[in-house]
């Protein structure tokens, strides 16, 4: 495997490994559910670790997309391109996800924009509890 596979492998393994914490964190959040009607601080987190989720995900499709596709999506419309990209590869390389699995990360896409350009009070548990649901699905 030459150095750039190598190394694209390394860092694709250790963002991994923090999206697998991020799951467990959003795994304890979720044995806490219901919330208490004063907790104002568990609706924040679960939106950061789902947001967290996303973006691990995001980082591993970036640098597959510049060391193996050699190619990377500019413009607004990116985060979407770079899923596109996921399982529409150019010619000659492999996929990373299925289209599938794709719409699925699509919600979490959106969601982290939503979080991104919103206020963390503004979260409901009862709203994000679906993304939540689905993460350890989405990603085994």
């Amino acid at each position: 495997m030459n150095d750039k596979f190598k190394e694209l492998q390394e860092d694709v393994l250790a963002e991994q490994k923090l999206i697998e914490k991020t799951i467990q964190r959003l795994s304890v959040i979720k044995s806490q559910l219901p919330l208490a009607e004063d907790d104002h601080k568990t609706e924040p987190a679960m939106g950061t670790y789902l947001m967290n989720f996303y973006s691990g995900i995001e980082n591993i499709l970036k640098r597959i997309c510049k060391v193996y596709y050699e190619t990377f999506p500019a413009g607004q419309n990116w985060h979407k391109e770079l899923l596109d990209l996921s399982y529409q590869p150019p010619e000659g390389k492999f996929s990373v996800f299925s289209e599938k699995v794709v719409s699925r990360l699509y919600k979490y896409k959106n969601f982290q924009h939503r979080f991104v350009s919103g206020y963390g009070f503004q979260l409901e548990a009862k709203k994000m509890i679906e993304l939540v649901d689905g993460v350890e699905p989405l990603w085994e």
